[in-house]
């Protein structure tokens, strides 16, 4: 299965490559875990994303991305949740903060 592949059927928007948010080595770590049927729930490998990049000690920027992806996911509770662990990250700032709150 391509990226694109992937992304389209875990329903990731379009923004995580636009960014450059969805690098190969994220992708081949999510391909492994895939199974069939693992598209039900496909929040669970965009949350794996969010977390993933948390645990890189992600630049302000690429919080600002996050912030930026936090905001247009489709499954408003984890976005949530990611939002929350976004604010808890060592570079969260307030440039950060204000892609969480702004408006799309």
């Amino acid at each position: 299965m391509s990226r694109s592949e992937f992304l389209k059927l875990m329903r990731f928007p379009s923004a995580w490559l636009d960014l450059g948010m969805y690098p190969n080595s994220l992708f081949a770590m999510q391909l492994a875990s895939y199974t069939p049927g693992a598209e039900a729930a496909p929040e669970h490998f965009r949350f794996g994303a969010f977390l993933w990049w948390l645990s890189q000690q992600p630049t302000e920027h690429q919080l600002v991305s996050l912030a930026t992806l936090s905001r247009i996911d489709p499954d408003a509770l984890m976005a949530t949740d990611a939002q929350q662990r976004i604010r808890q990250s060592p570079g969260f700032s307030p440039q950060v903060e204000a892609a969480l709150r702004a408006r799309t």
